[in-house]
């Protein structure tokens, strides 16, 4: 629950910041019903529903979230990228190591494309009498590299540290034999391969396999508690200077999320005269009459809606306030203005959440003929013509299982929600870690 609190842009030449307050709503309800119980938080024998319930949150800067979500991007892609090369150098150590972690061959930049802001809607926080007349959707965080290539973004410390070199012979290579120019028999295993050549008499696939192996656990081990490093860092200062994420409880798995209102300097009615339109034909009936007089209320609510108003929703304490249909619709706005968050009655949020995700890498399917697991190895072919006996190398690469990464673990995932005022905050759960009140106030 939130209301909102002197969001003027015109006080930030007084010192102050737009701030948005957030209300738990059951202990406030718990204070009403016993306010003498509720006296002395500090007692041991007060009530644990009687803590605080009113917090204070600065509203971030948009383009703020939209840096730190492009940060976070960035973070996951860093990871995905050292743990590829990781079990590609460690699987043909003989000739990756010299190459990349030795020459630095391919050291190049890991580009990022600006995340785009969407709000989305979860089925679940919207009325079931509304499911399917607005319009839900599930954050799409792009938790892949722009581009997949055949070098590293990422430079040869992120993925060859504490990589022994230890080569050794792990094939015996195959090949055809050509008669004229036409291939007359094969010598060759039983391995699945790419490419041009044989696939090798024999292959150490034991050896191969335990490499993949122990690139994949050293990934896990140190790879990933950077990834996560990386990601909290993307969201707190010296990095974001005006991004002020609110733990609630936290991030990690299962505790909630980090959140922040965020706000930009737009103050065109667009979105707002869409979504009257948008309401009133998804409702009908007199839906459609009232929708545009209900959300461009000049002074308070119109007493000729209160018809609308669901019984028992007078005030903060019992329920959210206005039309609830039409309130409802508002999760569909984007970020606005201050001035338009307080007139319209809701704000939009950044969030930032774990998540257990259970993938394989890479996940566009486009490019995991780049990212498959591969010996590269080489068979020699055998040409018999007029000119005598000559042999030829070929290549040849090995697929090794598992072919493609698989990822179980939590990633970082975000996104954009609009919550009308009154409304329950989505992801978080119980109480904020702190209250930015004393500093901004």
């Amino acid at each position: 629950m939130f209301s909102l609190v002197d969001t003027r842009l015109g006080t930030l030449e007084r010192g102050k910041w737009p701030m948005v307050e957030v209300i738990d709503a059951e202990r406030l309800r718990e204070r009403q019903r016993n306010p003498r119980a509720c006296q002395d938080r500090r007692g041991e024998g007060a009530n644990a529903s009687c803590g605080p319930y009113e917090w204070t949150v600065p509203m971030s800067l948009l383009n703020e979230s939209v840096d730190a979500a492009t940060g976070l991007r960035r973070a996951w892609q860093r990871f995905e990228e050292r743990t590829w090369w990781r079990a590609h150098t460690a699987l043909n150590m003989e000739t990756a190591v010299p190459l990349h972690c030795w020459a630095g061959l391919g050291a190049g930049n890991l580009l990022t494309t600006r995340s785009t802001v969407r709000t989305t809607i979860d089925p679940r926080d919207i009325a079931p009498q509304l499911v399917g007349r607005i319009r839900t959707s599930t954050p799409d965080n792009a938790l892949h590299l722009d581009d997949y290539t055949v070098l590293p973004q990422v430079p040869p410390r992120d993925f060859c540290d504490d990589l022994p070199w230890q080569p050794r012979v792990m094939y015996v290579p195959g090949g055809c034999t050509y008669v004229l120019g036409t291939r007359v028999f094969c010598l060759q295993g039983r391995d699945a391969v790419t490419g041009p050549g044989a696939a090798p008499l024999s292959f150490d696939m034991n050896e191969a396999r335990k490499r993949v192996t122990d690139a994949l656990r050293h990934a896990g081990r140190v790879y990933y508690p950077w990834y996560q490093a990386d990601a909290l860092a993307e969201l707190t200062p010296p990095r974001r200077k005006a991004l002020f994420m609110l733990p609630w409880a936290s991030h990690a798995p299962g505790a909630g999320a980090l959140v922040t209102p965020v706000m930009n300097d737009d103050v065109s009615l667009t979105q707002y005269h869409d979504l009257a339109r948008r309401a009133g034909e998804a409702l009908g009936g007199v839906y459609r009459t009232l929708s545009a007089p209900y959300y461009f209320q000049v002074a308070g609510r119109s007493r000729a809606l209160d018809a609308l108003a669901q019984a028992g929703r007078a005030d903060l304490a019992r329920g959210a306030p206005g039309a609830w249909k039409f309130e409802e619709f508002k999760r569909e706005l984007g970020p606005g203005h201050p001035a338009s968050y307080d007139r319209f009655g809701y704000a939009t949020w950044f969030q930032v959440w774990n998540q257990l995700d259970a993938t394989v890498l890479p996940e566009p399917a486009g490019a995991r003929a780049l990212r498959t697991l591969t010996y590269w190895a080489g068979a020699i072919d055998t040409y018999v013509d007029l000119g005598g006996v000559r042999t030829v190398p070929v290549p040849t690469g090995v697929l090794v299982p598992p072919y493609h990464l698989p990822f179980v673990n939590y990633r970082v995932h975000f996104t954009w929600v609009s919550v009308p005022e009154g409304y329950g905050i989505p992801r978080v759960q119980g109480s904020p870690a702190f209250d930015y009140g004393p500093l901004v106030r």
